[in-house]
């Protein structure tokens, strides 16, 4: 039975008195409380609202069984939790027992994985050795795979290095250059401690190096028997690489020279030979030439100088000159240079019979002076001009030599006929002693003589080139000593002065042809110190004239033989009246010496040689008459009043004859 609720109204309030006044904050919250509405507060209207979703509960029993429907609704709703809940805990059963299940897997999962890595490291382990032993043989094999590379010759090297009748082209001296760079190396193993495998890997490449060389030897020794036996030879490429490669086989290569030198020899002879005798496309057979002695030899000569530049172009091609060094197999430097020299030399050497048997031919006729001494010239222009192609001592070399000395032989041996003739022959110039004819067609083949020397190689380049120079000086020699010494006998029979006047103007004539030269120096300045002597006598012969036209020849003869002792006026004529009368024709005669051309002196060629016989005659007369006055007013001759006897002072006569003396 539910107790009855009292009512909160229904109590009787309590009596407030001043003695019983109650708590002010307590009866502000009774008074807030009481004020309070229960619409206002939130909570009351959420509880009222789940109240009013109970089902089947109205006003009058939410009044009465509130708490009982409210303890019944909460079991309710336990039971349903319960029965949600034991499914839960099913499901947690079944969790807990896959949880063992995966936890048992797990531990099982675990000692596995626990084993499996003890053994995967050592399967890692096992892995690296492995990896490094790989590693290890992989440097072996390309350490092996390049020594064999390096020291043995593949397939196709083989089979082009040993099969005879397998191409010479770049693939083969590919091989070959291989096959000597295996060698080389081999030599570098010998010098380690791998000394076995280097004999070893040499042995095996010596077959394969003779079975080379002795191809490269038959393909050589046929393609120069088709090639260097014509006069135009092709050099190709590879015959010059062959050559280069054999020169590593001596013996071989040696062999290969000696067939090539002979065919070249019989190749330029014969070449020579149709040359001189049938000539070639546009040109003449040289030997047509031989009634001009001069252009025989000179054609000759260019045909072999032409052949020999090729020759030796063609050589140099083959040999590769430019590489003028090599070493052959045993380590023997050879020298490009000499090799092309000698086979230039031997080459050559065929042209040398038939030339020096028409040189002789030609030379043994004697040509004549100025002929003999052009072909001279001629060949020795080409022996220096040849011997820059050829090496020293060359046959061709040696016989232009012995040809140029047998042509300067003839040359002089002409020179020696002519200056024969010459003492044999006198003509004497006319009355202007001019030079005679003979003398001046003697001098004409000198001056060609001159020209002919300068023009040549000789002068030119001042050297010899090694060889034994011909002095010029000897040819000079040779034609102006026998020409001055016609000129000479030519006048013994004239008076000294015209003698000496005649022998200027030959010798002024021949410096004149001389002096353009420079290699004329030594005999130029030999003639004008013989024409200087030359001048000298005829001024003292003019001098003479001279002392006779002016009365003073005896006082001359007088002052120089009197005894120093003696007094001049003591001697004979030479008194005062006397030396006065002799002094004052002098005086009378100046005008006519002064105004006077010698006529001795007109017949001198050079005006310069005139003036200078004549100044020097002149100071002759001058210091002649500077004595005379010394004297005459010299104390101790006894003259009281020497201006009286002298017309003329020093000065005074020097004054007269200035316009003719020379500085």
């Amino acid at each position: 039975m539910e107790s009855p609720q009292r009512s909160p109204y229904n109590e009787e309030a309590p009596t407030l008195s001043i003695s019983n006044k109650p708590n002010k904050s307590l009866a502000s919250k009774l008074s807030k409380i009481l004020n309070s509405s229960a619409a206002d507060d939130a909570r009351v209207k959420i509880a009222l609202t789940s109240l009013s979703d109970i089902s089947g509960l109205d006003e009058a029993n939410l009044r009465r069984n509130l708490r009982g429907t409210i303890e019944k609704k909460e079991v309710e709703t336990n039971k349903k939790f319960l029965n949600a809940f034991e499914k839960v805990v099913l499901q947690f059963e079944k969790l807990e027992n896959h949880t063992k299940q995966m936890q048992s897997t797990c531990t099982d999962m675990k000692v596995k994985l626990s084993n499996s890595r003890s053994e995967a490291t050592e399967m890692i382990e096992r892995a690296n050795i492995m990896q490094e032993q790989s590693s290890a043989c992989s440097n072996q094999i390309t350490v092996v795979d390049k020594f064999l590379e390096k020291f043995t010759l593949n397939e196709r090297e083989i089979k082009l290095l040993s099969t005879y009748l397998g191409p010479i082209n770049d693939e083969f001296f590919e091989a070959l250059n291989h096959l000597h760079q295996i060698h080389s190396d081999c030599q570098l193993l010998l010098t380690t401690t791998n000394q076995k495998a280097g004999r070893e890997i040499m042995d095996s490449m010596a077959q394969y190096q003779e079975n080379a060389y002795d191809k490269l030897y038959k393909w050589i020794q046929n393609e120069s028997r088709l090639a260097f036996r014509g006069d135009s030879i092709e050099i190709t490429a590879f015959m010059t690489k062959a050559l280069r490669a054999l020169m590593r086989r001596p013996v071989l290569f040696q062999t290969i020279l000696d067939d090539l030198a002979s065919a070249r020899h019989d190749a330029v002879a014969h070449a020579f030979l149709n040359a001189l005798t049938r000539g070639g496309g546009t040109s003449r057979p040289i030997e047509l030439q031989a009634p001009d002695p001069l252009r025989y030899v000179g054609d000759m000569l260019a045909w072999i100088h032409q052949a020999c530049a090729g020759e030796k172009e063609m050589l140099e091609t083959l040999f590769r000159k430019k590489d003028d060094k090599y070493q052959d197999i045993s380590g023997v430097t050879i020298q490009v240079s000499d090799t092309v020299a000698d086979l230039l030399d031997y080459a050559m050497e065929g042209t040398c019979r038939p030339l020096k048997s028409r040189m002789e031919q030609v030379l043994s006729l004697q040509p004549g002076a100025l002929t003999s001494y052009k072909i001279a010239n001629l060949i020795q222009f080409y022996t220096v001009t040849l011997s820059k192609l050829m090496r020293k001592d060359a046959a061709l070399e040696r016989v232009l030599y012995e040809l140029t000395e047998l042509a300067y032989k003839f040359f002089f041996d002409t020179l020696n006929a002519q200056a024969e003739e010459l003492k044999e022959f006198t003509e004497m110039p006319d009355r202007k002693l001019a030079i005679t004819p003979k003398i001046r067609d003697m001098s004409a083949q000198l001056k060609e003589i001159l020209a002919s020397y300068d023009s040549s190689l000789i002068v030119a380049t001042n050297s010899a080139e090694n060889l034994p120079e011909f002095n010029f000086s000897e040819i000079l020699d040779a034609i102006i000593e026998p020409l001055l010494h016609t000129c000479e006998s030519s006048v013994a029979k004239l008076s000294k002065i015209d003698q000496s006047i005649y022998l200027v103007n030959c010798l002024h004539h021949i410096q004149a042809i001389l002096a353009p030269y420079s290699f004329t120096e030594a005999k130029r300045e030999n003639i004008a110190a013989r024409l200087c002597d030359y001048l000298n006598d005829i001024a003292f012969e003019e001098y003479n004239l001279l002392l006779k036209q002016a009365k003073l020849t005896k006082i001359k003869e007088t002052l120089a033989t009197k005894d120093p002792e003696v007094p001049l006026s003591s001697l004979p004529d030479m008194d005062v009246v006397s030396l006065t009368n002799a002094l004052s024709k002098l005086d009378s005669s100046l005008v006519i010496l002064s105004a006077d051309i010698s006529p001795h002196l007109e017949k001198l060629s050079s005006a310069q040689h005139y003036q200078q016989a004549q100044s020097s005659a002149i100071r002759l007369l001058l210091t002649t008459y500077t004595d005379i006055s010394k004297a005459v007013q010299d104390p101790k001759n006894g003259y009281d009043n020497p201006d009286a006897i002298l017309p003329r002072t020093v000065e005074d006569m020097e004054a007269i004859f200035s316009f003719c003396l020379l500085e």
